[in-house]
């Protein structure tokens, strides 16, 4: 297959910011509505992902933003239950493809109930004089139940289990505005460790990451470290059209300086190239906070 180094991809130097405030292109309006009917009524008929209790629960649904991504649109759901709570609804990411078919599904977060501020300050009394008389060690929960959700300082963290690859190709466009496919081939010999990264700013007014081979550490069973590959000099333009073999229609790599505002996230794709027995154990996010994923059971 013949190939030549391309300009890099706009959608490839930062990954995609998630605003709260998104403007909406009236031109698009149409689809986007198709889009989000097709993401309520899949959330409203599959629930496993919220898992016991909260699936069998009777849930309401709405629509918390909407953003075009290439030829595919995303929808940001909330939801929690109809009656009798009153904390933090839930929400996942659907991405619909243009057939109205539902491509990919994320969960964010699950929904909290408010804290019951009387018992939290009877149980912080209790706790102060703990204290005075016996050693007592905190450790940090996971609030969202979820395994992969991790805490730092200012920073949550999804990351997803590496999925193994040979190759990687996806549709982009070029700083001009250009369409085309690009290719990310791995090494000679071994895989790329693909896995999806969401970060989350809840706390800070911003926060600055420099996503580069240094940003996060992929550690496999028997110890062995391995870098992130830089995305963008890696990226390939191709002359035909893409294999469905190698395809990743919502590929969005990670690279370069990013700054994070208050109530903003940011989603995409981190490669590392490892061997081909590799077993992934834990992920480490190093830009800006320390945050550890374990992959093993």
């Amino acid at each position: 297959m013949a190939e030549e180094r391309m300009q890099a991809p706009a959608n490839m130097d930062v990954g995609e910011i998630k605003s709260p405030e998104s403007d909406v292109d009236p031109a698009d309006s149409v689809e986007f509505n198709q889009a989000e009917a097709v993401a309520l009524a899949y959330v409203d008929e599959d629930r496993t992902p919220y898992g016991g209790p909260m699936a069998r629960r009777q849930l309401s649904f709405e629509v918390l933003e909407t953003q075009r991504l290439g030829s595919d649109i995303r929808v940001r759901i909330g939801y929690r239950p109809s009656s009798g709570f009153s904390g933090r609804p839930g929400e996942e990411w659907l991405l619909v493809n243009p057939d109205g078919v539902v491509r990919t599904r994320e969960l964010i977060r699950r929904p909290s109930e408010s804290p019951p501020w009387v018992l939290i300050s009877l149980a912080a009394l209790s706790v102060i004089a703990a204290v005075i008389l016996i050693p007592v060690i905190i450790l940090r929960a996971d609030p969202t139940g979820d395994p992969l959700f991790r805490a730092g300082r200012t920073l949550w963290m999804r990351a997803s289990p590496p999925t193994l690859v040979t190759e990687v190709q996806y549709p982009g466009r070029t700083l001009d505005g250009d369409i085309v496919n690009y290719r990310i081939a791995g090494p000679a010999e071994g895989l790329m460790a693909v896995t999806q990264i969401t970060l989350f700013n809840q706390t800070s007014q911003q926060v600055s990451v420099a996503i580069d081979e240094n940003a996060a550490i992929m550690t496999d069973i028997d110890g062995n470290e391995y870098k992130p590959i830089n995305v963008v000099e890696r990226s390939l333009g191709l002359t035909g059209s893409i294999s469905p073999e190698y395809r990743y229609p919502d590929f969005i790599g990670l690279w370069r300086s990013i700054v994070i505002r208050a109530g903003e996230s940011l989603t995409g794709m981190l490669l590392f190239e490892v061997p081909a027995d590799f077993e992934a154990d834990r992920f480490t996010w190093r830009a800006s906070d320390t945050i550890q994923v374990g992959f093993q059971n």
